[in-house]
């Protein structure tokens, strides 16, 4: 082979590895542990819907690099939904914090029977890479044959234990926010639960 040729093949090399794509990474919010001592429910609840801004509910992270600035990070992707593992994640936060209760998400079933059920509307979900994570959300509690709900707002401020590009540790934030919110809303559950039986 000329020289020239062994040129030309060295510079086509170089663009294909060149220009090859950086590995994607996938990321999931991870939940509580589920309680060790399982009781027969004496609540059935039900979670959702659960709605989250279309900002956010996307394949890549999205994180906020300026007050008007969303960046949605191509390398950085959910492994699954973000309109799933929201809910998820609400749901074993509950279940952890009351273990007398079945709680149910509303994807997992077709036709939920339930006592209890609390809409989420997320309102906002803000990652700030090395700084802190804001989750904002509004709740309804109802009651089955209710057609009256409780409501109020959560709002989970968390900060974030690493470095701008540890998205680990960003992730961990949000679920951790996430199962703050959990917690808020199993203390109001149980507080209605305790209504519905010593009325």
């Amino acid at each position: 082979m000329s020289a020239r040729a062994w040129h030309v093949a060295l510079v086509c090399a170089g663009l294909v590895f060149g220009c090859a794509s950086p590995r994607e990474r996938l990321y999931t919010l991870s939940g509580t542990e589920p309680p060790d001592v399982v009781r027969p429910p004496t609540l059935h609840l039900l979670v959702g819907p659960v709605t989250i801004p279309e900002t956010v509910d996307r394949p890549q992270l999205v994180v906020r690099r300026s007050a008007v600035r969303l960046v949605a990070l191509e390398q950085e992707r959910w492994a699954e939904p973000l309109r799933e593992a929201i809910p998820r994640v609400l749901s074993e936060a509950i279940r952890a914090e009351l273990p007398a209760a079945s709680v149910t998400s509303l994807a997992s079933v077709s036709t939920p029977q339930w006592d209890m059920r609390v809409f989420v509307d997320v309102t906002r979900f803000d990652a700030i890479p090395g700084e802190r994570v804001i989750i904002e959300t509004h709740w309804r509690l109802q009651r089955t044959g209710d057609q009256t709900a409780q409501e109020g707002n959560i709002v989970a401020r968390v900060t974030v234990q690493g470095a701008p590009q540890d998205y680990d540790a960003l992730v961990a934030a949000e679920a951790a926010g996430l199962a703050k919110i959990g917690v808020q809303l199993a203390r109001v559950i149980e507080t209605e639960a305790a209504q519905l039986t010593n009325p």
